[in-house]
């Protein structure tokens, strides 16, 4: 979906621009949080979502990743919230570095009505979008955390056959099944290292121009 505002997780009063070298793996591995996201899907379970951008508990924070994700299954992904206040309980496991956005911004053609627009074009959206956030802040351990801009390469993603994110939200059509491409994504974004066996908290807010807020906690165990 072509407007999906997602801002999630991290930040801290030092913001730094990694490496271009840093800049190229994160944003590669910012493409399969994507991928992780619309993968899931997004049905309705004992007052909550099965995706994790939707679960309001953290009961699902695991699907599509229940051993780890990304390259060598290293990383253990976190999600935000379309807007609005989330408190999360999550296991996670031991030896995983997370990885999440504070506020990022995802681009493609899958919307109605259908667009036809270039990569140039998606990646001027996205990145208009994302240089509208402001007033990022998180904490983990009461312990700012410092984040980073990071741009995805162009990528694809495939939803579910049933129950996909845009089934959620109400849209139908041929662009919003199977294999969606191209898509480009911006953000940003924050990486810790493995969490110590034991119990944790991480909160963020966020906020943007465009009038969109958020507020999540996560309680974490790592086990």
């Amino acid at each position: 979906m072509a407007t999906l505002v997602l801002i999630w997780v991290a930040v801290a009063t030092v913001v730094f621009a990694p490496t271009a070298s840093a800049a190229k793996d994160y944003g590669s591995l910012t493409a399969t949080w994507w991928q992780w996201v619309y993968s899931q899907p997004a049905t309705a379970v004992g007052g909550t979502n099965t995706n994790p951008v939707l679960d309001s508990t953290g009961e699902h924070a695991t699907a599509g990743q229940p051993a780890g994700i990304g390259p060598a299954n290293k990383y253990f992904f976190l999600a935000g919230t379309f807007g609005g206040a989330a408190e999360r309980t999550v296991t996670v496991p031991r030896g995983k570095t997370l990885f999440f956005p504070i506020f990022n911004f995802e681009v493609d053609n899958a919307v109605d009505p259908v667009t036809d627009y270039k990569v140039p074009k998606l990646k001027e959206i996205a990145k208009t979008n994302v240089d509208g956030a402001k007033d990022l802040t998180a904490t983990f351990d009461g312990a700012p955390v410092v984040i980073f801009r990071s741009t995805s390469p162009v990528f694809d993603y495939t939803v579910p056959d049933q129950n996909s994110i845009y089934d959620y939200f109400g849209l139908s059509g041929p662009q919003f099944e199977g294999r969606i491409k191209p898509a480009v994504a911006d953000g940003y974004w924050a990486i810790l290292s493995p969490p110590t066996p034991g119990q944790h908290e991480l909160n963020f807010t966020a906020e943007s121009t465009a009038g969109f807020s958020l507020n999540v906690t996560y309680h974490l165990t790592t086990s």
